[in-house]
């Protein structure tokens, strides 16, 4: 049982934390960029910097949501003129030594997202049309229902000729598309062209919007998940090793494991071998641990080795 004088240092170490706490707005390979946006300060290490603002605090209400993910999209769009800008997720919230211990640890899989999308930018691109004028395109053979279905596929396959990928997001009655697109910067002239070819469907009954360039918050967006001690044990029994880990005999152990493994426990192994890759790049670090997860669009994020309360 935790004596008083215990309490109140945890008491005291939980709020002297919360007090430097900041939120991570994005992550950028090699040194910080000459210039921040104002209110943003930088932490480099391993070669990556990590972008950090002031904690959101209570976002109550749709208007403080809307501003304030106004302000994060406008810091983010002005980062892109330093090369390729790995976005987290609104409220992902670390301490500077956190956030350069999260770096130091995590720099591999960062890496290798950050080349995956290397020269590409997110679009967002939305097509109303006018219910009101239906009625004037339609004929005997073909309902309101079918000319809707048949304009949304030819928009569908428009968009999808110059998208590398791309997610359907919420549609409204009065819409025919909602999609956010990932491609190569140097296929925006390509993508103009299609919004054109989209428009000559039904110039007066369609209005089309598009949204971007931006950094793929649809298609990338991190977020930091704290290993707790008892993630650390569970994955350590899993593979049968204390004291210090080795990487080589922690790959070969995976290697292992996962050829006997049912597939059912494929996902349990390879959680373990994260956390225990993680404590061989952070072995000294005497701070909290923190995985990255990957989140996209319709894609929840894992919070198996989040701390327990």
């Amino acid at each position: 049982m935790l004596s008083s004088q215990s309490r109140t240092e945890d008491l005291f170490a939980g709020r002297n934390r919360a007090m430097r706490l900041r939120e991570v707005v994005a992550v950028l390979e090699g040194h910080p960029p000459p210039t921040l946006p104002e209110g943003t300060e930088a932490i480099s290490e391993a070669g990556l910097t990590a972008i950090l603002g002031a904690p959101p605090g209570p976002l109550s209400g749709r208007r403080a949501l809307l501003e304030h993910a106004a302000r994060r999209q406008a810091v983010l769009e002005r980062l892109m003129a330093f090369g390729t800008v790995l976005p987290a997720l609104t409220g992902v919230c670390l301490t500077p030594a956190e956030a350069a211990t999260a770096l130091a640890a995590n720099s591999p899989r960062l890496r290798q997202e950050l080349r995956r999308l290397a020269g590409r930018v997110q679009f967002q691109v939305l097509v109303h049309w006018e219910t009101g004028l239906v009625p004037t395109r339609t004929d005997p053979e073909e309902t309101a229902e079918e000319l809707r279905l048949r304009f949304a596929r030819r928009i569908a396959e428009a968009l999808a000729r110059v998208a590398e990928e791309h997610v359907n997001l919420p549609l409204r009655d009065d819409m025919l598309a909602n999609q956010a697109l990932l491609l190569p910067e140097s296929r925006t002239d390509e993508l103009d062209r299609s919004l054109e070819q989209i428009d000559a469907l039904w110039t007066e009954g369609l209005r089309i919007r598009q949204i971007g360039p931006s950094p793929p918050v649809s298609f990338a967006s991190l977020t930091f998940s704290r290993v707790s001690s008892s993630a650390i044990r569970r994955a350590r029994r899993r593979f049968g090793l204390e004291g210090p880990v080795d990487p080589i005999r922690l790959r070969a152990l995976r290697r292992h494991l996962l050829l006997s493994a049912a597939e059912a426990e494929r996902a349990a192994i390879l959680d373990a071998a994260e956390v225990l890759d993680l404590l061989t790049r952070c072995a000294s670090s005497g701070g909290d641990l923190h995985l990255i997860r990957i989140w996209s669009e319709g894609h929840a994020v894992p919070t198996s080795l989040e701390v327990a309360a």
